[in-house]
């Protein structure tokens, strides 16, 4: 990210992170009691992050390639949405990436729901919750779903290239430039990262 972003790059953990947001304590205390899951719990920091400063979220996942093209840098509101190559139509868009200027409608709105779940609840009703919330949004709430009708409608296919290959897939320098030439980003998983073999893909990213 620092070699490619002119923006300044927060890393966020548990200790910066309140420096950061400011979030209900009842949203705060379950998670410290373990009633909201790590993953879940950085979907409500993301959405509190931009609310407040506006900017870019990218999960520590993402392979950064390039620089955020200027049309989704001069966007109100950016994410992804899914497509059938990789991962699922049913999650309808990808959180990994965000891009939201400070008090966005759609950011603002979708925040408030995600807050509300979890400030009631202890228990998730699916995996991809998040994703299907900000859905049930853009298809229900008027104003919504014309800010989402003006947002540049692009599929997450091209950034999900590298994280779709196996683990053991050799890196060659043509293929690797034309497998992230679609996209300014691979999501990728830490899953299977200490096993890399030497010269695959990921032993590159590793080293790179």
């Amino acid at each position: 990210m620092r070699r490619h972003f002119s923006q300044e790059v927060v890393v966020l953990d548990d200790r910066s992170l309140y420096d950061w947001v400011d979030l209900p304590s009842v949203v705060v205390d379950k998670y410290r009691a373990g009633k909201i899951k790590s993953a879940h719990f950085a979907d409500i920091c993301r959405l509190d992050l931009l609310y407040r400063h506006g900017g870019y979220w990218l999960d520590s996942t993402c392979f950064v390639t390039g620089p955020v093209p200027e049309r989704i840098a001069a966007e109100d509101f950016f994410l992804y949405l899914t497509e059938k190559l990789y991962g699922s139509v049913y999650s309808f868009c990808q959180n990994c990436f965000i891009r939201a200027r400070k008090g966005s409608y759609l950011l603002a709105a979708w925040r408030e729901m995600v807050l509300d779940f979890w400030t009631h609840q202890t228990v998730r009703m699916d995996y991809f919750q998040h994703q299907l919330m900000f859905r049930a949004l853009v298809e229900n709430d008027p104003r919504a779903k014309e800010h989402f009708a003006r947002m540049p409608h692009v599929g997450q296919d091209a950034t999900h290239i590298l994280g779709a290959q196996p683990i053991d897939t050799p890196y060659d320098p043509v293929r690797f430039a034309q497998d992230t030439a679609g996209a300014f980003f691979q999501k990728l998983t830490y899953r299977g990262a200490d096993a890399a073999p030497a010269g695959s893909v990921l032993d590159f990213i590793q080293h790179a």
